[in-house]
């Protein structure tokens, strides 16, 4: 959307050419022939950075005719003296500095254009009239678009955007982006980049056009990069107080050590690595950063030298502890990573039990402490490390008294990695006490459901379910199907118990009983999605496309993991990822859907999806291995069948 400026505009993706002939036409409105006269040759590029120059130069003449004459022009030629006003900010005459800033903060900017996608569009809506927070937010939107779909709009925010450090930070986002495999796309983006930043000389610009050249060449120039950023950290030490440049640097830092690793250069990687830590201030959140950084990339002795320097803060700190023993145990010091996680489970100590189950500790103490270990429990789920979230969700359910919201979270949560691992009766087992206890005492029962995002409905669904599965793991099927009945009259929407009814071997009363539940339960998925749609009007739209997309995604899973229509449950599951996209959850409905329409190759692309975006779950990662056999098998086949003709 082109802001409510008085001048006229320039789409910010205008090419060379293009450039030439708009500047042609403000250079023939200046030019003292009629426009009778012989046509006129456009001028060379040279030509209009000379005119452009004059302008500039005019900015400053003792005239104040010729000063508001050259602003005038200088703000009609828009973008295409956007560079050299942008230099003209740091001129000796402090006259043509002055006038220079006001021109490059009035400059009036297309910021989408009509190439980019509609979610670019939509991202850039007035981009121009939000708040420096809000612009950091649009660049995030724009840069997390499948298949960099954003390159070009964060391209152009390099360019053109007046504040530089939102500059710089829409040139570190695109370098952040994973790079394809195929060198034709990475030259392709490449391309990109180069005619939309065009000679743009600003810091940013400068940093993509060496990304730009390193993708087309499919290399990573150490030399240069070393360069680059030898440059910049000189920059940076010559001012006086820090600030958001050195951010800057220490994100350029950490981009060259990961392509340096993607490229083989393991030995510069961690040179790289090592340096940047000069520059992460000695704050519990910049180390925080840094050591999730490491974690993130496996550069385990990076946390290590990172412990080195003041290990204080990580003894002190439960997940900075966790941190170091994951270090310790992936480079073979298992036993000294076992002390710092006996350390880290004591870092906010909760008292054993009384007698009676009371806990000695007052409930502000007890809450305080509980939430620590439950979040440090959390991420360290999120990172893979479940043996050791279970032992802090453990550590809690041993300390919590059964009537207290904490209990009832901890063990759901437990219980959850219990049934991801397939452990359906110690699942089931772990359950049953929270479910017995708020059977009878209503006011605990509404104490969870109050603090909690489960019901009571939740809690005997799901112990039952596990109880089933558990069942059948053993042989026990007679009382699989009564936990599998149990299951379903807590939760008769409940995909997971449809699904295991419906694999289940009953008899033909059985079948007959399953199949009306998920007709019914899809019957009422699609009547949830119909009433989310009408209501679109007065809601908060993220709200919406919530709850929306998860009706869509519950009957995908339903009906592709069952007889139902798979055409549209194939619909359904794109359209709740269109609303919600990369949710590893939605991406593996996705994958089940092309499985049962058959399209294996589709299923084990999309699993893989699912895994980069969740890659410790381990249901998702037993899907793809097994969404890889039956291509295989497929495959097999297929070749088996061609032989034979």
């Amino acid at each position: 959307m082109v802001l409510p400026m008085p001048t006229p505009i320039l789409s910010a993706r205008t090419t060379t050419a293009g450039l030439a002939i708009a500047m042609l036409s403000v250079w023939l409105s200046c030019s003292p022939l009629a426009a009778a006269d012989a046509p006129l040759a456009p001028p060379s590029d040279v030509e209009l950075r000379a005119q452009v120059d004059r302008l500039i130069e005019q900015l400053g003449d003792p005239s104040y005719a010729k000063r508001i004459r050259a602003r005038g022009e200088l703000q009609r030629m828009g973008l295409m003296a956007f560079d050299a006003l942008h230099a003209a900010q740091l001129n000796d005459d402090s006259e043509i500095a002055m006038a220079a800033r006001y021109l490059v903060e009035s400059l009036q900017v297309s910021w989408s254009t009509e190439d980019d996608s509609t979610d670019v569009r939509q991202i850039l809506s007035e981009y121009g009239a939000q708040t420096e927070v809000e612009r950091k937010s649009r660049m995030d939107r724009l840069a997390g678009l499948p298949q960099r779909e954003g390159l070009a709009a964060l391209c152009r925010l390099v360019r053109f955007e007046t504040k530089l450090r939102l500059s710089r930070a829409a040139a570190l986002l695109i370098m952040q982006q994973p790079t394809s495999d195929s060198i034709e796309l990475r030259r392709r983006n490449s391309a990109v980049i180069a005619e939309s930043l065009g000679a743009n000389s600003r810091e940013a610009s400068k940093w993509l056009t060496l990304y730009a050249r390193d993708l087309a060449n499919d290399e990573f120039n150490v030399s240069a990069w070393r360069a680059l950023i030898e440059s910049e950290r000189s920059r940076v030490a010559s001012q006086t107080t820090r600030s958001s440049d050195d951010l800057a640097v220490l994100e350029l830092y950490r981009i060259c050590a990961v392509r340096a690793m993607e490229h083989g250069l393991q030995a510069e990687s961690l040179a790289l690595a090592t340096e940047s830590l000069e520059l992460v201030e000695a704050r519990k959140q910049p180390l925080r950063n840094a050591v999730e950084w490491a974690l993130d990339h496996q550069m385990w002795t990076i946390v290590l030298k990172l412990l080195q320097r003041d290990a204080s803060d990580f003894k002190n700190d439960a997940w900075l502890s966790y941190a170091v023993a994951e270090a310790l145990t992936e480079t073979g010091d298992a036993a000294e990573g076992e002390r710092w996680v006996s350390q880290a489970l004591e870092l906010a100590p909760l008292a054993p039990l009384n007698e009676d189950g009371s806990s000695p500790m007052t409930a502000d103490a007890r809450q305080q402490a509980t939430q620590r270990h439950m979040l440090v429990a959390m991420e360290l789920v999120s990172r893979g490390r479940f043996d050791w979230a279970k032992r802090e969700y453990q550590y809690v359910i041993d300390r919590s008294p059964i009537d207290t919201s904490s209990s009832a979270d901890s063990r759901w949560k437990l219980a959850m990695i219990l049934s991801e691992f397939e452990d359906y009766q110690p699942a089931a087992e772990l359950l049953e006490p929270s479910v017995q206890r708020m059977m009878m005492d209503r006011d605990f029962r509404r104490i969870v459901q109050r603090e909690l995002i489960y019901s009571f409905e939740d809690f005997e669904s799901r112990m039952h379910y596990n109880a089933a599965l558990g069942h059948q793991q053993a042989g026990e099927n007679e009382q699989a199907a009564a936990s599998l009945k149990s299951a379903l009259a807590a939760a008769p929407l409940d995909g997971d118990i449809l699904i295991a009814m419906y694999r289940f071997p009953g008899d033909e009363k059985w079948k007959q009983e399953t199949q009306r539940a998920i007709r019914e339960a899809l019957t009422e998925f699609e009547r949830m999605i119909r009433e989310g749609e009408r209501q679109a009007a007065g809601l908060n739209q993220q709200q919406l496309n919530r709850g929306i997309s998860h009706y869509c995604n519950q009957y995908a899973w339903l009906a592709a993991n069952t007889n139902g229509d798979l055409k549209r449950a194939l619909a359904y599951s794109r359209r709740s990822l269109e609303l919600m996209p990369k949710r590893a959850s939605l991406t593996d409905t996705l994958s089940h859907c092309y499985y049962a329409l058959g399209d294996y190759d589709a299923a084990v692309r999309t699993q893989r999806e699912a895994v980069a975006l969740e890659p410790h779950s381990p249901p998702i990662r037993r899907q793809l291995d097994f969404f890889i056999q039956k291509q295989q098998e497929h495959r097999e086949k297929q070749n088996a069948a061609a032989r034979k003709d």
